[in-house]
């Protein structure tokens, strides 16, 4: 940009100015006050202040005449002024046409999951969309296990949906992860804090088991199974984190994701030999969105408990 109130041009880069030194300009402008101006864009006044003068000195031209009773334009800053709302309004047509083309302003996004991992594996990625897309709405329907979640989709109500890949799932599938099992087990228990236990050492153990429907369920009878036992289920339940604080309260085993073993429930915590590991998956019924690809893009990016990917960079 060049030639606002500057009498000669000596270098193409003396006069650039930056979207931010317009907007704080043209607010200033527009309210005739620094104190409002601050205000309204909610900056510091020195800031404000700061980077007008900064634009000023830019541009070789005084574009505000200060007084005690507010700012007036000077001629120079009257013309200046359409200049930067223009600049400013092609700048944010731009954005909007780049988000368009992207795909990220076609309202919410949703994503369906289910509870444990909405609890510990989603939320730095939901916390980081609001912080990139902040305009763009984000909806999570969590379920209590897998089952629901797979209904859920195959009625496309939802973008993208982030759990266990569904069996024969003819949609679009994205390995975002795998999910790795502990044991939950009593305080009193001595292998509490223990790693590399064979899953046959607890086939005498009292289990916290999972509702019949559960996925949780189909896992640890398949995994026991594979050890040679069958659990003795003394309580049944749907969520895992409650099946693990079942477990740590005494009341048996409980076979839990390793991200729900954190905090006050680590020393019950008991990593196994023969642990079960489940691939996390993104789905969709149809083809991933360019929102939904931006959402699982985040969550590959991060480091997220519970979630391992073994050769990844």
């Amino acid at each position: 940009m060049e030639g606002y109130g500057a009498p000669t041009v000596s270098s193409p880069s003396r006069h650039l100015f930056s979207l931010r030194q317009a907007a704080y300009f043209v607010a200033v402008a527009e309210e005739r006050s620094f104190t409002a101006a601050a205000a309204r864009l909610r900056v510091a006044q020195p800031s404000l202040s700061q980077q007008v003068r900064a634009l000023e000195r830019q541009l070789g031209a005084d574009l505000l005449e200060r007084t005690s009773r507010g700012v007036t334009l000077t001629p120079a800053g009257r013309a200046f002024l359409d200049a930067a709302r223009g600049v400013l309004a092609d700048a944010g047509a731009a954005v909007a046409r780049a988000r368009a083309a992207a795909g990220l302003d076609a309202g919410t996004l949703h994503v369906a999951t289910v509870t444990s991992l909405a609890t510990w594996v989603l939320p730095a990625a939901v916390a980081a969309w609001r912080r990139r897309y902040a305009d763009v709405p984000l909806r999570v329907t969590e379920f209590p296990d897998r089952m629901g979640l797979r209904e859920w989709m195959a009625e496309g109500r939802a973008d993208v949906a982030v759990g266990a890949r569904p069996p024969d799932w003819a949609g679009p599938v994205r390995w975002l992860g795998d999910e790795r099992y502990v044991l939950a087990v009593p305080a009193d228990d001595p292998r509490a804090g223990a790693t590399g236990v064979p899953l046959a050492d607890f086939a005498g153990a009292d289990w916290v088991m999972y509702a019949p429907g559960h996925g949780m369920r189909t896992l640890l009878l398949e995994a026991c199974g594979a050890a040679g036992f069958t659990p003795r289920g003394v309580v049944e339940s749907r969520n895992v984190d409650a099946a693990a604080r079942f477990a740590a309260a005494g009341v048996g085993v409980a076979l839990v994701p390793d991200a729900a073993m954190r905090g006050d429930l680590a020393a019950h915590r008991v990593e196994l030999a023969d642990a079960p590991v489940v691939a996390v998956v993104g789905f969709a019924r149809a083809a991933f969105s360019p929102a939904a690809v931006a959402f699982l893009d985040l969550l590959t990016s991060l480091p997220v408990p519970g979630l391992t990917r073994p050769g990844a960079a």
